[in-house]
């Protein structure tokens, strides 16, 4: 004879629908270039700047302050960065993703009609991250992670255990969209569904394979 409570302990049911976890980056948000901008602000080269920007971007998307990190590029500029100028370029730096794709946002509609429990996990500074959570989309989303709130960024394996801990969820039972394939291949790494995102149409056909969306819903 079969014993039942073997048998529950090794089929236990799963979620009806996976989690959805976006990125923000070039995926929900329509990026603009403001470097050439935040160059003519701080009074520096471009290509310098730009090196000096990168340099210490991985430090700001970890938890550094806005004024740190301004400060550090400033360093490596050999430019003096007060507060109110490291203000101004927070604020210039955050205009460049704060506009979001419409179609996106209509996708993540879709979903939440559609009872598809969402998260977002992005590579963000601590004030971009208070900026985002602000805005009307953000409503979609039952968690709302942020590396700078974190201390720590994707593509770190890391990361996977703090968000599956936060959506109280197996790996398996989450689906990644992001646009830099390292990303995707570490959430792969990690046990979790990823799918590297190009565009909306790609990524909403990605959903609708799995019965997600509108287009398409699996089994009866």
């Amino acid at each position: 004879m079969s014993t039942p409570a073997a048998t529950a302990a090794t089929d236990a049911p799963r979620p009806e629908h996976p989690w959805v976890v976006f990125d923000y980056g070039e995926v929900l948000s329509l990026h603009h270039d403001v470097r050439p901008d935040l160059a003519e602000l701080i009074r520096a080269p471009l290509a310098t700047f730009c090196e000096a920007w990168a340099a210490e971007r991985s430090a700001y998307d970890r938890g550094a302050t806005d004024l740190i990190y301004w400060q550090a590029v400033g360093d490596r500029l050999g430019i003096r960065v007060d507060e109110p100028l490291a203000t101004r370029l927070t604020a210039l730096d955050l205009s460049a993703w704060s506009r979001t794709r419409p179609d996106a946002v209509a996708l993540l509609t879709d979903l939440a009609a559609h009872g598809v429990p969402l998260a977002l996990l992005s590579n963000a500074p601590r004030s971009h991250a208070q900026a985002f959570r602000a805005q009307p989309w953000a409503a979609h989303f039952r968690h709302l992670l942020f590396s700078g709130e974190l201390g720590i960024a994707k593509p770190d394996p890391e990361i996977w255990n703090i968000l599956t801990t936060r959506l109280d969820a197996k790996p398996g039972d989450c689906l990644f969209l992001d646009d830099r394939q390292d990303n995707v291949d570490s959430a792969r790494l990690a046990g979790l569904q990823a799918e590297h995102w190009t565009d909306t149409t790609t990524g909403r056909a990605h959903l609708t394979a799995r019965g997600l969306t509108a287009g398409r819903r699996a089994g009866p």
